[in-house]
């Protein structure tokens, strides 16, 4: 008696197109990783053909074992994530004949079934080596799943199998590939299922819990619900004794008629005297099945017949797909969310965008369109965008990734400016309703009632969501559309959502209640622009965007009084939600030639850009409005200058900072606007400063100080105190830089202002730091940092960082000090913030050091600090 191993490579064709070239070399490595534990555990390899071994053991759990180290050493090694190589493994125990060339018989051939039922990474035993296996494994404290009894190809008998399970390795996999030894009528998936184990494995659970009768996946059109249904009904299968069936409902127009489709896939037929219910009843009472019923939205009156079939079959359950829920007593509604984006921003790396699960089915279904597709470090960026513009909607990627054939995905990147004029002629396999977003969308509008259609077009105008009260003030003013029954209702029909975004993309929606806000309502972007589509076709786009421009510019000015006092935390936020929206009322204002409203709301918000380091696209906004309007009040235009040369100096950019600000000086002064003066003199003071001009920084500022101290402007003050501290600093004068920092830092506190009181903070401790003081000047760094994070003021944020890493490579903690400093520079190059001129020096200075201290694991260490998100890098630090 032996136990066999028969193993091969998942997928080995696929990964051969992948891998060209490259696929000798993985194939050895996988050989190698093998063969290393079948030797370690007494393996005798039979035969070895392409990428599968057949290997014998004289001891059931020695081959277990042997099995169990390959999986843990494929899984350990680092394949590329598009080529990594996924194993599946066959394990039986029998008397196989043995011949000169090796083993045949049916135990073998019983072990090679059992292996191509299995799927990459799982490892199948037959009933008999799980009963041989079963006390040593729990020994070791592994443990074995049951499968059920299942049909394997040309064996006449049903194969009870087991899976075994490996704690820190994946074990949840799709149904065996075996032939059903469970009734059923589902269809069989015409492409490879991408994703989402996770979803599949929640709704498999929930559907078993012992109660649950009904569970109703949720969502928009094209999120994939029908192919998450379909997916765990095949994994529940062999959990209901007696089938699972699937009824497709999407074609029915009638309610009616949803008792003739059920009775149609169970093969029913009606009953003198009795209605299609009742007999559905009778054949189904004492029977364990699931019924699958897709598509339901249009017929959900027909859930009242499915509610008196769950009444007279108790072991019946129901999984169901729908846009909203069938509103059943029995029911689990479902959400099913679009698939995970890469994170925007210059911090996508390769490695990350090519795990994400809506990247996978592009890159997947443009292989299968276009021979030679492969993801790589070049087309990486435009599929992640790709699939961002897409909000992660399966079916929408499914037709983008269509296009490759013809498309580069740069190229189809810029196509899908309008993304439901692209995404048509999809399969013609596919229900028509699929064949193009558009009419998967209207599938759903079309189910509208007259004042919800009208709510949902208007709601369009808003980018990122709103607020039930903004919704009110600009979609609905007169009270006509019974506001709060419309919202409920569209969010029921999934087409729009509960949520609170931070940012563009479905995965920046997080459920509301988050941190005290209201609840906003947001709309994916693909649905979005149908919605302006339909706006428009009703001929109230012009008055919906005007409102929506009036209410960005109310917002933004009355905030901006704001973002410097107690309360500035608060506004920065609130604008930070509404970013999205601001953007689109400055890009409607610009386009509709309405200069004067652009260059109020983006000389309101230059503050609230500078805070959180959008810093170029500030000065983009800002100089678009003035190069529209030249006629503004003096005032207006001043203040956008004045934004303009802040932004500017700020990214070491002086001569148009200075360029600007003499603009802005001669507008104030035209004007008869002393403040504003003072203002720009205080400004020129710290860009005469960058450019080592003391005398001329010293002068502005006094200049500018006279007047703030004479008017009572106490932020003003506070704001020059640094400037003229900073000259003390410069001067080598630590008295008179500390007194300066000192009176600026009391201003601060007793103002409430965060952002004056941390900037204080932190240039104390520089001085503090300098009169020999360490941690006195780690406790003021550190403050600085914890009020700049709430603030989200990134630029500062990095300098804290500098500042701390600077005292960590001077305290021999070196390793904290590179990841610090790692991080830093990460956020700067985010933001196209450079170290200014004058800190540069003592900056490479102190990399130096660290590089002296740390040899060739600096590069390491300061790559692992930029690595790392900003919640973390703030508590190393404050650590």
């Amino acid at each position: 008696m032996v136990t066999l191993l028969l193993t091969d490579i998942e997928g080995s064709t696929r990964l051969l197109h992948r891998l060209g070239d490259r696929y000798g070399e993985t194939l050895g490595m996988h050989r190698d990783l093998m063969r290393a534990a079948f030797l370690r555990h007494g393996g005798a390899e039979v035969d070895t053909q392409g990428d599968a071994f057949f290997v014998a053991f004289p001891d059931a759990v020695a081959c277990l074992r042997s099995a169990l180290e390959c999986q843990r050493a494929l899984a350990a090694h680092p394949w590329p994530e598009s080529a990594a190589v996924r194993v599946r493994m066959g394990v039986h125990t029998g008397e196989p004949v043995r011949t000169d060339e090796g083993y045949v018989g049916m135990d073998v051939n019983t072990t090679a079934r059992i292996c191509s039922a299995g799927h990459g990474g799982q490892i199948l035993l037959s009933e008999r080596t799980a009963g041989l296996v079963a006390a040593a494994l729990e020994a070791d404290g592994l443990t074995l799943r049951d499968l059920g009894e299942n049909q394997l190809k040309d064996i006449a008998a049903p194969q009870r199998l087991y899976q075994l399970v490996i704690p820190e390795l994946p074990s949840d996999f799709p149904a065996l590939r075996t032939q059903a030894t469970r009734p059923n009528n589902l269809p069989s998936a015409p492409t490879p299922f991408i994703g989402r184990a996770h979803e599949v494995a929640a709704v498999r659970d929930l559907v078993l819990r012992v109660g649950v009768r009904v569970v109703t996946l949720t969502g928009p059109g094209g999120t994939g619900k029908s192919r998450l249904a379909l997916r765990t009904a095949s994994e529940l299968l062999h959990r209901f004794a007696d089938g699972v069936f699937y009824v497709p409902l999407g074609t029915l127009r009638s309610a009616r008629l949803v008792p003739s489709a059920i009775a149609k896939a169970l093969g029913v037929r009606e009953k003198r005297g009795a209605t299609l219910v009742e007999a559905i009843s009778d054949q189904l009472r004492e029977k364990d099945l699931l019924l699958v019923l897709d598509d339901s939205e249009r017929v959900r009156a027909g859930a009242r017949e499915v509610a008196e079939l769950l009444r007279a079959c108790p072991r019946l359950k129901v999984l169901a797909t729908s846009r909203e829920p069938l509103r059943l007593l029995a029911e689990h509604e479902v959400p099913v969310a679009p698939l995970g984006v890469p994170e925007r921003g210059g911090r996508a790396r390769f490695h990350e965008i090519e795990k994400s699960e809506a990247v996978r089915l592009f890159v997947d279904r443009a292989e299968s369109v276009r021979a030679g597709f492969a993801l790589n470090a070049d087309n990486a960026p435009a599929v992640a965008e790709i699939c961002r513009r897409l909000d992660g909607l399966p079916l929408a990627i499914e037709l983008a990734a269509a296009r490759a054939r013809a498309y580069e995905p740069a190229e189809l990147l810029r196509a899908l400016s309008s993304r439901l004029s692209v995404l048509t002629d999809g399969p013609i396999d596919l229900p028509e309703r699929q064949q193009t977003l558009r009419d998967a969308i209207a599938w759903s509008y079309d189910l509208l009632e007259p004042a919800e259609k009208t709510l949902f077009n208007r709601l369009g105008v808003f980018v990122g969501g709103c607020t039930r009260t903004v919704a009110q003030e600009v979609c609905d003013p007169s009270g006509e559309l019974s506001l709060e029954t419309a919202l409920a209702s569209l969010a029921a029909k999934s087409l729009i959502s509960f949520g609170f975004h931070r940012g563009e993309g479905p995965e920046k929606v997080v459920r509301a209640g988050a941190e005290g806000e209201a609840v906003r309502f947001v709309m994916l972007d693909t649905l979005r622009e149908f919605a302006n589509e339909q706006l428009d076709a009703a001929s109230e786009g012009a008055a919906l965007r005007e409102r929506h421009r009036a209410w960005c510019l109310s917002l933004a000015e009355s905030a901006e009084p704001q973002l410097r006092g107690s309360e500035s935390s608060a506004w920065l936020e609130r604008l930070e939600r509404e970013h999205d929206n601001l953007r689109a009322a400055l890009t409607g204002a610009l386009e509709g030639r309405i200069p004067e409203l652009a260059l109020r709301l983006s000389g309101a918000l230059w503050f609230y850009w500078y805070q959180r380091g959008y810093w170029t696209e500030g000065r983009e906004w800002l100089e678009r409005a003035l190069e529209r309007d030249g006629s503004a009040p003096p005032r207006l235009r001043a203040q956008a200058l004045y934004g303009v040369a802040d932004l500017a100096r700020h990214q070491d950019q002086t001569d148009e900072a200075f360029a600007a600000c003499e603009d802005a000086l001669a507008l104030f002064r035209d004007s008869g606007d002393d403040a504003g003066v003072a203002r720009v003199l205080s400004q020129q003071g710290y860009i005469h400063e960058v450019r080592g001009d003391t005398e001329e920084a010293a002068r502005a500022l006094a200049e500018a100080l006279a007047v703030f101290r004479r008017v009572g402007d106490l932020e003003r003050i506070s704001f020059t105190l640094v400037g003229l501290g900073a000259l003390a600093h410069l001067a080598g004068d630590l008295t008179s830089a500390r007194a300066h920092y000192e009176e600026s830092l009391e201003l601060g506190r007793k103002l409430g202002d965060a952002n004056g009181t941390a900037t204080a903070l932190v240039n104390l401790g520089e001085v503090v730091q300098q009169q020999g003081d360490a941690e006195r000047a780690a406790a003021l760094y550190g403050e600085s940092l914890a009020l700049y994070a709430r603030l989200g003021h990134l630029v500062a944020i990095a300098y804290c960082l500098e500042q701390i890493g600077s005292l960590d490579a001077h305290a021999g903690r070196p390793e904290r000090a590179a990841r610090l400093l790692g991080n830093a520079a990460a956020l700067r190059s985010e933001i196209g913030a450079p170290i200014q001129a004058f800190n540069r020096r003592r900056y490479d200075e102190e990399l130096a050091t660290l590089r002296a201290a740390l040899g060739e694991r600096f590069d390491a260490l300061f790559a692992e600090g930029g690595e790392l998100p900003r919640d973390a890098v703030v508590r190393l630090a404050l650590g």
